[in-house]
């Protein structure tokens, strides 16, 4: 009874992993990129900037309930000027994103990883540069225009020496 019950175990988990990777699916590259309003809160002051951005990415894994992608970016998080002190900072992310389809052409979305950030101060002369690796993340929608073109609404939050907040728009290409 026992070897029966494992043998009838393993046929179910065999079918389970056959059925999973025959539905499963992965749609390969794609990139994109967007225009973004940048706000800031660092000791010096706190504003806002309009900055680009820009991305390339793998989904890893679609299930058709939800999808799974893997993306590198580059952020520029602003260059601000205001009562003679100046910030410059800008991020390289790795993060891993999270699509749910809410319909044919629209899909929610939530993405989460590490950045690099580097960036300078100047406070009345004096010039302080910082650097680091910060967790990030932010969430969005998409809409599918055409098969390989979406337009893109995100808002992203970089916890760092300053602090960076993201709301931005643009648009993604799937090869």
């Amino acid at each position: 009874m026992k070897n029966l019950f494992k043998s009838m175990l393993g046929m179910s988990l065999a079918a389970s992993l056959a059925l999973f990777t025959s539905t499963a699916s992965a749609g390969g590259f794609y990139i994109g990129g967007g225009v973004y309003k940048a706000n800031i809160d660092a000791d010096l002051f706190s504003d806002e900037d309009i900055v680009p951005a820009g991305f390339l990415g793998y989904e890893i894994l679609d299930l058709g309930v939800v999808m799974l992608s893997a993306e590198l970016g580059y952020y520029d998080l602003g260059d601000y000027k205001k009562n003679g002190n100046t910030v410059d900072a800008s991020a390289i992310s790795l993060a891993g994103v999270v699509y749910l389809p809410i319909g044919p052409f629209i899909e929610l979305y939530a993405k989460a990883g590490i950045a690099s950030v580097s960036g300078e101060t100047n406070s009345n002369g004096t010039k302080d540069d910082f650097d680091g690796t910060e967790a990030f993340g932010g969430a969005g929608f998409a809409i599918d225009i055409f098969d390989t073109i979406d337009i893109y609404a995100e808002y992203l939050t970089f916890d760092t020496e300053v602090n960076s907040e993201l709301v931005g728009v643009g648009v993604r290409l799937d090869f």
